[in-house]
């Protein structure tokens, strides 16, 4: 399917949900233990998000009992394709991000799955940023800066991104454009990695999750010059969005939802929803997920479908227009 075609079945299946019947409180999900998928290694953020919310979901739904599998590689695939693949009983649900639901479909050739007639949306959690950042050597401090030095040195504007044909790889090429110039995308196995070059200044410039880099920030180490977002962030508000410093597209933020298999019961997805809401309601998780760079976003089936497909519509049309060619 090809990212015109993705994007049409996308806008096609908006379906509303049917009514569900309505349940206890906090009655069990599932008789037995909740195998909950995550498409990255122990201990990234997103496995520390899932982690620290099961722990409450378990006691807000009756001592259901939630195991962590960690399914890591090509971007969340493996996990995805293994949700895919499961039985829509309950027994396997995913905490997913954005990259995995909407941009590999976009960008991966062999992707064997499609969001919306795949998956069952269940609850949204969170949306959190992406940010520019420069190593401390290059001694810039806004994005105007920026741009007179990629101009001066264009065979030096290289910035790293977690992955190739990743959300940051794109915002790097919108700003290059703005500037008028090349700038050239240096795909890493993850944040991590990209991010201890960018301190070491082997890359003058690095794309990610503000999660990633926020600590540095602080600590004088990296400057994040601008993030994503139509709004600052609660937790960073010294950082200015792209936006507001005139750069266009880069207003949408990455997000973080649960999903199961297709064809779960509606009852199912009412329940998990409201307890859902009970956990992301608690002030001390507020404050653990801001801390980490999100802004808690208890959002229902629906509206995380609606995630999906602006999220396709918006990334569809920028990639188109980047020239990127699916791998």
């Amino acid at each position: 399917m090809n990212r015109r075609d993705f994007s049409q079945v996308l806008a096609a299946t908006l379906l509303t949900p049917a009514l569900a019947a309505p349940l206890a409180a906090n009655a069990k999900l599932h008789n037995g233990p909740i195998r909950v998928l995550v498409g990255f290694p122990p201990g990234g953020a997103t496995d520390v998000v899932v982690r620290a919310l099961i722990d409450k979901l378990s006691k807000a739904i009756d001592g259901q009992v939630f195991v962590v599998e960690n399914r890591p590689g090509a971007g969340g695939q493996i996990a995805a394709q293994l949700l895919k693949a499961a039985p829509p009983d309950g027994s396997t649900i995913m905490l997913s991000i954005d990259h995995t639901q909407v941009i590999v479909p976009l960008t991966i050739a062999a992707a064997t799955y499609n969001p919306v007639t795949d998956f069952t949306a269940l609850a949204g959690v969170a949306t959190y940023y992406n940010a520019l950042a420069v190593s401390g050597s290059t001694g810039i401090k806004n994005l105007s800066e920026l741009g007179a030095w990629v101009k001066a040195r264009p065979t030096e504007a290289n910035f790293g991104v977690p992955a190739s044909g990743s959300v940051p790889q794109f915002i790097g090429d919108i700003v290059g454009k703005s500037f008028g110039v090349t700038m050239n995308p240096v795909p890493y196995k993850g944040g991590a990695p990209m991010v201890q070059d960018l301190l070491a200044g082997q890359i003058p410039i690095g794309i990610a999750s503000m999660t990633e880099l926020i600590e540095y920030h602080r600590a004088g180490k990296v400057r994040i010059l601008a993030s994503s977002g139509a709004e600052r962030s609660r937790t960073a508000p010294d950082i200015p969005t792209f936006l507001e410093l005139g750069f266009k597209g880069i207003d949408k933020n990455p997000w973080l939802a649960f999903f199961g298999p297709k064809g779960m019961s509606p009852e199912f997805v009412a329940q998990f929803d409201r307890g859902m809401k009970t956990v992301l309601a608690q002030p001390d998780l507020q404050e653990r997920l801001a801390k980490m760079g999100n802004e808690v976003a208890p959002v229902s089936s629906k509206e995380v479908r609606q995630w999906v497909v602006d999220a396709s519509l918006h990334w569809s049309r920028v990639i188109r227009e980047s020239g990127f060619k699916p791998q």
